[in-house]
């Protein structure tokens, strides 16, 4: 498989700063597999479910030719949350099923090494983490890039380690052994200390290691090669739901990096794959040759519109 998405499957039932809500919502990591699928047709969600999964992404699935070979079914039923937004666009999650689900299963819905090495090989060329920094994944980074030695690995950061200041020495060290990372404008403030965008570009440039850095509706940065490019946001009109808007463009960063696209183009991808993210409720439903050719039609239009700017 060229590209691997590991991490979470949820179900969300979303709550809306304006108390509007939706439910029963596909989530988690499943949006960063939608930032590839517009422009890759080879890629794996490797996830943990229970056996209703097919009830919630069955059709899904079905609709884009995706396969359950990545799905583990380990849990006694898939996990359901509820997902509350704030004004500032920041969240809270907390399970449907209560407490002491999520005390049960939380270590056997963690993604492992052994889940994914059975979909890795030497023509892998991209892997994709969205994994807490504690988790026992990491420890198995050597065994990761002896099984598959020339994919990138894309690390998204959770807003909750960027929050925990006694994590943040071990995010620094771990950013220090991946190939690129994500991370959003207020958990750059937190990870970094930092006040401003300015601040945090400086600080992901000084250490070192390409990044996406997401900055709300204004757009995003590929900071890489000690410089940072700039692309805005698309289609904000045509938004209904940002929700997975981060991980999907995430996803598109893994692509552009490892394919070795110009910066400048990578994040235009993952901008452009987010707003098809953010027109409805859930991820973006049907990816068709016609939807790829007319992206990479747009990109190619855009890219002379920002290089004509710079």
């Amino acid at each position: 498989m060229s590209y691997i998405i590991s991490g979470c499957t949820l179900v969300d039932d979303i709550i809306y700063p304006n108390g509007q809500s939706v439910t029963g919502q596909l989530g988690g990591s499943i949006y960063a597999l939608t930032g590839i699928k517009p422009y890759a047709d080879d890629v794996l969600f490797v996830t943990t479910a229970g056996p209703d999964f097919a009830d919630y992404y069955g059709e899904y699935y079905r609709r884009n030719g995706l396969s359950m070979a990545g799905v583990q079914f380990v849990l006694p039923h898939t996990r359901h949350n509820i997902l509350a937004y704030d004004t500032e666009g920041r969240w809270r999650e907390y399970s449907k099923h209560g407490v002491d689900f999520e005390l049960t299963w939380s270590n056997t819905s963690r993604i492992q090494a052994a889940h994914i090495l059975p979909h890795v090989s030497p023509l892998t060329r991209g892997i994709y983490f969205e994994s807490a920094v504690r988790e026992p994944i990491w420890r198995d980074l050597p065994a990761i890039r002896a099984a598959a030695p020339q994919a990138k690995l894309m690390w998204e950061l959770l807003p909750s380690d960027c929050d925990a200041p006694n994590r943040h020495a071990a995010i620094r060290k771990l950013i220090q052994r991946i190939d690129i990372y994500s991370l959003n404008l207020p958990e750059s403030m937190m990870l970094f200390g930092t006040t401003s965008e300015a601040d945090s570009i400086a600080a992901i440039i000084a250490l070192g290691t390409p990044c996406l850095f997401r900055v709300g509706t204004r757009g995003a940065y590929m900071i890489q090669d000690g410089r940072a490019w700039f692309a805005p946001s698309y289609d904000l009109d045509a938004t209904v739901d940002p929700t997975g808007c981060g991980n999907c463009a995430t996803g598109t960063a893994l692509y552009g990096y490892a394919e070795g696209l110009h910066p400048l183009r990578t994040v235009v991808m993952a901008n452009l794959a987010a707003a098809l993210n953010a027109r409805q409720y859930g991820p973006y439903p049907v990816f068709t040759a016609e939807l790829r050719q007319e992206l990479l039609d747009r990109v190619a239009t855009e890219l002379v519109r920002l290089e004509g700017e710079n």
